[in-house]
């Protein structure tokens, strides 16, 4: 009689696993988008919290750089190997689309010998500048240093600040998609 219970409560605890499962795997997509929501609303105060400290540090070396209608990604020569290869691989698509001459990369790397082999090597389909680390500012989030993008207009100044979250890709997309946008209108007034 115990083996048969015991038997019938195994019977069951495996039901319940499989039923929850099967609702896990086919839960609605609102409730997947819930999850997501969390994530959104932290990259977009981390946006909030960081561009007037961009913008700030840009303005004291605009005139050093003297960059018009680009768009520049800022990163720190000690980020995530993982996510900076993804975020440039994203960029060289986007670059291929708008072209060359309005991307530009401003790496924080040490101007040691190793760390200048590695910026040629890693940049070498881009344009760059290596900007020292206490002249531009790299936004700091739970000891994590944070790269970013910034559209500098015709008249060098800041207009658009995005700093890109791993878990929402798409909002670097739409970015990428608005600075096209402002790219497409700059080819047209000059034609």
């Amino acid at each position: 009689m115990n083996l048969n219970k015991a038997l019938v409560v195994i019977f069951c605890v495996l039901s319940l696993l499989v039923v929850i499962t099967f609702i896990n795997i086919n839960r609605p997509k609102a409730v997947q988008y819930a999850v997501d929501e969390n994530k959104c609303d932290e990259a977009l105060m981390n946006n909030i919290r960081w561009t007037p400290e961009i913008i700030r540090s840009y303005k004291r070396v605009k005139e050093v750089y003297n960059k018009k209608n680009i768009l520049f990604f800022r990163y720190a020569g000690n980020s995530c190997n993982t996510c900076l290869n993804s975020q440039l691989s994203e960029l060289l698509s986007f670059q291929e689309e708008i072209g060359k001459k309005h991307v530009w990369i401003f790496p924080a790397y040490s101007k040691d010998r190793n760390s200048m082999i590695r910026l040629s090597s890693d940049l070498s389909k881009y344009n760059y500048i290596n900007v020292p680390a206490d002249s531009l500012f790299i936004p700091t989030y739970e000891s994590e240093e944070k790269s970013y993008f910034a559209w500098i207009n015709d008249e060098g100044e800041i207009d658009m600040v995005f700093i890109p979250d791993r878990s929402n890709v798409h909002y670097t997309r739409q970015y990428f998609l608005e600075v096209k946008r402002i790219i497409q209108n700059l080819r047209k007034i000059e034609n």
